[in-house]
């Protein structure tokens, strides 16, 4: 089966473009705790979300000593976010995330209707 292989693609522009917008996307949702695109942006950066939150749970499983996970994490999340928003995620998103035994199901997308230019869908992605 072939879901979500190319996801991607959706969105159309260049390769190097597309991966930094989307790691616009994921810093601004981050930063707010809630993001308002359209509808095919919200299920590349939902998809997004998901797994970069996972990658660090499983990272933070991986070591026993907390200072090594720490520094782990911080070296995968400043690879993908921009600016200070990586203190946020170890100091209050990530212990939220473990003490609920959250695995997946991050972010949860609401429909807001259609944007006014052009009548686009517009979907809200909201942190849990």
């Amino acid at each position: 089966m072939r879901h979500q292989k190319k996801r991607l693609l959706k969105i159309d522009s260049g390769a190097k473009k597309k991966s930094v917008y989307l790691r616009v996307l994921l810093t601004n949702l981050i930063k707010n705790g809630k993001l308002s695109t359209t509808q095919k942006r919200a299920k590349v950066v939902k998809a997004d979300a998901d797994h970069f939150f996972s990658k660090l749970l499983e990272i933070t499983a991986r070591f026993k000593d907390e200072k090594d996970a720490r520094r782990e994490c911080i070296r995968y999340i400043t690879s993908i976010v921009y600016g200070d928003e990586g203190k946020k995620v170890i100091d209050v998103l990530l212990p939220k995330y473990i003490q609920e035994g959250r695995k997946t199901g991050f972010v949860a997308s609401y429909n807001l209707g259609f944007r006014v230019g052009d009548a686009a869908p517009k979907v809200l992605l909201k942190l849990l």
